[in-house]
C-alpha cells in the first residue's frame, strides 16, 4: 500500500501546512444592553459617521489596517482583498501590516500604543474576545454608524453574526472573518477499527466509545488530540445553555462574576480527565504557536481533532491532490486507501448533549474613533467593500471563514465549491452548524477575557497534567476570573 500525507516525504508538508494554522434568517438580533461599562446602550444614538469628510478631501486618503493571527491561505486571501480593494477604486489608499502570526500579538500591539492615539492605525482587525474591552477604551466608531449613514441593510447579515458582535443594540466592528469548532478525523483509521467512515461521533458520549474502538483497534495511540482551550470549555457549556459568566452571559448588563464551576461542568471535565486517564485523550497546552495538536492526527498518533473550521482549506493544501472531493466526502469509498493513509472527514462537533451547538469565533474589523474623519470614512469604504458578496465569497472560498453575508450561501461557485472541492467538503459541517446557530446564545462577553481564558486552562492543565481534582479545579479558575471582573470594573 502506498503511503500518501504521512510518509517522511510529506512530513514536512504537513508540518509546514499546520503551522499556518496557528497563526452564521431574517430575524433581528437579541437585543443585549450591556449598561454603563459600554460607551453606547439601550436608547443611546449613534455617532456620526463622517463619510461626507472622504467626498471633500483632496486627492486619495491613505489610511493602514493592523491585523493579526492570519497565515498561510488567509494571509494570502488577506492580500489578495486589500489588493482588490485599491484597484477598484482611487479615492483610498490601504496598506494592511501583518502585525504577528497569533491574535495575542495584534492585541498587545493596540495595547501599548492606545494611550497615544496618533500610534494607532485606522482600522484594526482583532479576536472576537476583544470586543468588550474595545468598546469600554472608546476607541471604536461603532460600523452600524456609517452602515446606516451609507443605507446599508443590516438583515444582508447572517443573525448569528450580528448578535455575536452586538451589545446595546449597536453592531460594533464593519467585518467578522467566522469560524467555529468542528471535528477532523481521519477517515481510514475509522475502517481499520471497523467503524463506520461515515458516521462520526456527534456526543462525547460517542467521542468516547468511538476513541475506545479505536485504541482497542490498535489504530492510534492516543485516538483525541485536543487543546486544552477555553474556546471548547465555553462552546460546550454554552450549547447546553450554561453561562460561563453572570449578567446574561455578560450580554445583559456588564459581567461581575464568573459562573463556570457548575455540576455540568464539573461532568465535562471529568469526562476529558476520564479520556485521559484512559489513555484516550492526547492533551496538550494551549501554547502561543504550537502545532503539536496538529501534528498528532498528520502523523496518525492520534485519529480525531477538534479545532477550528478555518483548518479545512490548509489541512486540504496539505493532501497534494491525493484525495478527491469525492473520495473527502461522505460516500467514502475504501479504495481511497491504496493511494493514502490519512483520508480527512469533519463532522459538526460533538456535544454534550447533541451536535453543532456552536456560537460564532473568529476576529473583527473595528473603525478607530482616533483617526481624523476622513481616515474614518475611508476605512467604512474598505469595510463596505469586504461586504459585498463578491468579496465575502472570496473569505470563504479562500480564507475558509464562513458566509456572513446571506447571498454567499446561495452563489452557484460556492455550492459547487461545497461540493467539488476538498476543501469545501470539510468546511460544509461547519457551514451548516454556523447556519443553525441560535443568535440568543452568542457566546460570553467578557472585559478581561486574557484573565478568563488564562484561568480555565490552567485548570484544564491542572486536571489533565497534574491529576489535580476537578471542582477544585474549576472552583479556584472561577474564583480567580471573578477577582479579575471585580478588578476590571473598578479600572
Amino acid at each position: 500500500m502506498k503511503r500518501g500525507i504521512i510518509t517522511r516525504r510529506h512530513v514536512g508538508l504537513s508540518t509546514l501546512a499546520a503551522a499556518t494554522l496557528v497563526a452564521a434568517a431574517c430575524s433581528e438580533p437579541p437585543t443585549t444592553g450591556s449598561g454603563d461599562a459600554v460607551a453606547i446602550g439601550g436608547d443611546a444614538q449613534l455617532p456620526d459617521c463622517p463619510l461626507d469628510a472622504l467626498d471633500e478631501a483632496s486627492g486619495p486618503v491613505e489610511i493602514n489596517l493592523w491585523y493579526g493571527g492570519l497565515a498561510g491561505s488567509t494571509k494570502a486571501t488577506m492580500e489578495d482583498i486589500v489588493a482588490r480593494f485599491n484597484a477598484s477604486q482611487d479615492q483610498v489608499r490601504l496598506t494592511a501590516n501583518d502585525q504577528g502570526s497569533a491574535y495575542e500579538e495584534i492585541f498587545r500591539k493596540y495595547e501599548s500604543a492606545s494611550a497615544t492615539p496618533e500610534q494607532l492605525p485606522d482600522l484594526i482587525y482583532l479576536e472576537d474576545t476583544q470586543l468588550q474591552v474595545m468598546i469600554d477604551r472608546g476607541q471604536v466608531l461603532p460600523a452600524q454608524a456609517c452602515m446606516e449613514a451609507a443605507g446599508y441593510d443590516l438583515t444582508n447579515l447572517e443573525p448569528i453574526a450580528r448578535s455575536k458582535y452586538t451589545v446595546g443594540d449597536v453592531l460594533y466592528p464593519g467585518y467578522m472573518n467566522t469560524s467555529t469548532p468542528v471535528l477532523y478525523y481521519n477517515k481510514a483509521h475509522w475502517v481499520k477499527a471497523g467503524l463506520d467512515p461515515d458516521d462520526p461521533p456527534q456526543t462525547l458520549e460517542a467521542v468516547y466509545a468511538q476513541a475506545k474502538a479505536l485504541k482497542d483497534a490498535g489504530v492510534s495511540e492516543k485516538p483525541l488530540s485536543f487543546r486544552n482551550s477555553r474556546w471548547f470549555f465555553e462552546t460546550w457549556l454554552t450549547g447546553i445553555g450554561e453561562d460561563i459568566v453572570n449578567n446574561g452571559n455578560g450580554r445583559e448588563a456588564p459581567a461581575t462574576e464568573a459562573t463556570f464551576a457548575t455540576p455540568e461542568a464539573d461532568d465535562l471535565v471529568g469526562w476529558l480527565k476520564k479520556m485521559n486517564d484512559e489513555g484516550l485523550l492526547n492533551a496538550f497546552a494551549n501554547t502561543e504557536g504550537s502545532i503539536d495538536h496538529y501534528l498528532a492526527l498528520a502523523t496518525q498518533q492520534s485519529s480525531m481533532l477538534i479545532e477550528t473550521s478555518t483548518a479545512a482549506t490548509t489541512i486540504a493544501d496539505a493532501l497534494g491532490g491525493n484525495i478527491t472531493a469525492a473520495e473527502a466526502g461522505i460516500d467514502f469509498d475504501a479504495s481511497v486507501l491504496d493511494k493514502t493513509e490519512l483520508v480527512p472527514g469533519t463532522a459538526a462537533m460533538p456535544g454534550i448533549e447533541s451536535p453543532g451547538k456552536v456560537f460564532p469565533t473568529g476576529g473583527a474589523f473595528y473603525i478607530l474613533n482616533t483617526s481624523e474623519p476622513a481616515q474614518q470614512a475611508a476605512s467604512w469604504k474598505f469595510l463596505e467593500f469586504m461586504l459585498q458578496p463578491e468579496t465575502a465569497k472570496i473569505w470563504h472560498l479562500n480564507g475558509a471563514y464562513l458566509p456572513i453575508v446571506k447571498a454567499v450561501a446561495d452563489d452557484a461557485e460556492v455550492q459547487a465549491f461545497w461540493q467539488d472541492e476538498v476543501a469545501g467538503v470539510l468546511l460544509k459541517p461547519a457551514v451548516d452548524q454556523f447556519a443553525d446557530a441560535d443568535p440568543d446564545q452568542p457566546g460570553p462577553l467578557i472585559g478581561p477575557y486574557v484573565d478568563e481564558a488564562l484561568a480555565i486552562e490552567n485548570a484544564l492543565d491542572a486536571v489533565l497534567f497534574d491529576n489535580q481534582d476537578v471542582a477544585d479545579s474549576l472552583v479556584q479558575a472561577q474564583d480567580e476570573v471573578t477577582q479579575s471582573l471585580e478588578r476590571y470594573a473598578g479600572d
